[in-house]
């Protein structure tokens, strides 16, 4: 059986559910450190986590703690185990000896990072992987075996002594397996050893699969790492622009809202219960988490070396001063300080970036309580979000490597056509608020300052946030922007497609040319990452 995937509401948009900070920088490399993890038979000893030279990404680790997400997920914590903060220190509680370098040349993957592992039972393995930001994640070789894998079903490694596993036997557990087996291929490595990697859509049981092939094949298990786990029962993806989406519920004689339901009926297979449920508990996730400083206390939240609490700035200027913004904007303001605040064990949910889904939900929030719209008619703007936001991937990907628009611009078309949808719009208008929206961030480069204490980020997101209400305004007065939001977003592709590199995103691009931002590379390298690049355990030294 093949496999249909395509970009979804829960995977890719509202996803992954996750402790705070950038979903490719952080979840994405945690997903990462967890694959690397179960390509060992035991648990790992010593690690070497290392970067293409030309990638230039040692000039950035650390700015947005892809360190810790690639030491946390090597000890195999979650996408929201708050025990990623401090992946350093439990690693070397642990005795895991680990480095941070670059190969000597780059590979045929950019954007990878390579792992050499060695584990406690002297085992060793590799893995070349990327995030490819959102949290999605995408594997190419597996101790040197070509395998491409996106973690979105159970993967299965099987080798036996440099032998081939017999096709009888593969074919017999295709047939046990049933529906959950979904593919299954012959890999080789270079030196000429032979393996099998198949895909389940349920977990099996390592006893099963020993008993099936046999005391002498090696199996390893690599755990699904997304929500929604690719099944055989998986439909064609239901529509690819608006008006699809329109024509749709037009068909079906259903609303605009439904047919966005259907579609993820169609990619997970989940009940309309299921759905709206995880819905409500991104809502649940994501209100907590914009009144996280109101809750905490402006003067208990603590300052780190990477990120000061700018929202305790806010608050005081709000209640010493006679703010310049209307109500609207001051309210989504405190909220989307909070959501900036990063603050440990506060769960998020990206849309489409990291803190993405706290910014877009304050927009919607503010705009619910300061117009009285039902808590229902949120849930519903933001299954619009997810419907605009599965689009985005649709069409480009929708991460900082097309420059900043496909972040904050896509956060802001997103919460800009679930802002039109709360106060009356249709299909169209949302199509046209979000148009305006993606128009408005189109060029951008995505150059988060190394060390530059979420800058220039905050001022872009906070933005987006801000100006949602100002687009769905728009869209409901009337106005037509022209070109359809798939259009927009096929001209990001486009202009994607024909720069430089890292002339849209990168520690090199943008802002970062400035001297203040060299001084800011200078302290992330030297004072924040300075004793995090290396650590040798005391036993790996005496056993020398």
């Amino acid at each position: 059986m093949g496999k249909i995937f395509y970009p979804d509401f829960f995977n890719d948009v509202f996803g992954p559910i996750m402790q705070p900070g950038s979903s490719g920088s952080f979840a994405g490399t945690s997903r990462v450190g967890r694959i690397a993890r179960h390509t060992l038979l035991s648990e790992p000893k010593r690690v070497r986590i290392l970067f293409n030279p030309g990638d230039h990404h040692m000039l950035n680790l650390g700015n947005m703690m892809d360190d810790r997400g690639y030491l946390g997920g090597l000890q195999d914590f979650a996408t929201d185990d708050v025990r990623l903060f401090s992946a350093h220190e439990l690693a070397r509680e642990k005795k895991i000896s680990y480095e941070f370098g670059e190969l000597e040349a780059d590979n045929a993957y950019p954007g990878s990072v390579h792992f050499e592992l060695t584990g406690t039972g002297g085992d060793t393995a590799s893995l070349t992987a990327k995030s490819v930001g959102g949290g999605m994640v995408a594997t190419y070789e597996i101790s040197g075996f070509p395998i491409h894998w996106r973690a979105d079903t159970f993967g299965v490694l099987l080798q036996n002594a440099g032998q081939d596993i017999p096709e009888e036997q593969l074919r017999g557990f295709e047939q046990s397996a049933g529906e959950a087996f979904l593919t299954s291929e012959r890999i080789a490595r270079k030196d000429g050893a032979s393996a099998a990697f198949l895909e389940l859509s349920e977990n099996p049981e390592p006893g099963e699969l020993l008993r099936h092939f046999g005391p002498g094949t090696q199996v390893r298990v690599f755990p699904a790492l997304l929500p929604v786990v690719t099944n055989a029962k998986r439909k064609p993806q239901l529509f690819k622009t608006v008006e699809e989406w329109r024509r749709v519920a037009e068909q079906r004689g259903i609303s605009f809202v439904q047919a966005a339901i259907e579609y993820e009926k169609d990619f997970s297979g989940w009940t309309d219960e299921t759905i709206w449920q995880y819905f409500e508990n991104i809502a649940d996730i994501l209100n907590h988490q914009i009144h996280a400083l109101e809750t905490i206390g402006y003067d208990n939240a603590k300052d780190t070396p990477m990120l000061p609490i700018y929202g305790r700035q806010w608050n005081t200027y709000m209640q010493n001063h006679q703010t310049l913004s209307d109500p609207i904007t001051r309210h989504i303001l405190v909220h989307a300080f909070s959501t900036n605040a990063k603050l440990p064990g506060v769960r998020i949910v990206p849309g489409p970036m990291g803190t993405g889904g706290g910014y877009l939900f304050s927009a919607l929030d503010a705009v619910r309580e300061a117009r009285g719209f039902s808590h229902r008619k949120m849930i519903e703007g933001l299954v619009v979000a997810a419907g605009l936001g599965a689009l985005a991937y649709t069409h480009t990907n929708a991460t900082g490597e097309v420059g900043c628009v496909g972040e904050s611009g896509v956060c802001c078309a997103m919460a800009s056509g679930a802002v039109t949808w709360m106060a009356g719009g249709d299909g169209k208008q949302v199509e046209h608020a979000a148009s305006m929206a993606l128009q408005a961030n189109l060029g951008i480069p995505c150059d988060p300052i190394p060390g530059g204490l979420e800058f220039p980020c905050i001022t872009r997101t906070i933005r987006a946030a801000v100006t949602a209400p100002l687009y769905a305004d728009l869209a409901l007065s009337g106005i037509d922007p022209l070109v359809p939001y798939h259009e927009v977003l096929g001209a990001i592709e486009k202009n994607f497609r024909s720069s430089r590199p890292g002339e849209l995103c990168g520690p090199l691009c943008g802002i970062n040319c400035t001297p203040t931002a060299g001084r800011c590379k200078a302290f992330l390298q030297n004072e924040v990452m300075g004793d995090k690049i290396k650590f040798e355990a005391e036993e790996t030294k005496a056993g020398r």
